[in-house]
């Protein structure tokens, strides 16, 4: 696989969108992936597990602080409005 975020991005992500969810990050990611290298389709699902193991390492490590909704992942779009 190869991996289309890395942990520099995100942290840089979360720094100017503290308050975005999840799913907004995901979705972030995927667009710029896809601008980046149209060659070679991305699906929300690779991006999504990157995203869900970069944050983990991430929270585990103390670089960011627990992200409330990874538990939820499939709930993410529902509750949210």
């Amino acid at each position: 696989v190869n991996y289309m975020i890395d942990r520099h991005s995100v942290i840089e992500y979360i720094n100017r969108h503290p308050s975005h969810s999840t799913w907004q990050m995901r979705l972030h990611f995927l667009q710029a992936t896809r601008h980046t290298d149209s060659q070679s389709p991305v699906s929300i699902g690779t991006i999504a597990n990157q995203l869900n193991y970069i944050l983990r390492d991430l929270e585990v490590t103390g670089k960011i602080a627990p992200r409330n909704e990874l538990a939820r992942v499939s709930e993410d779009s529902h509750h949210r409005k």
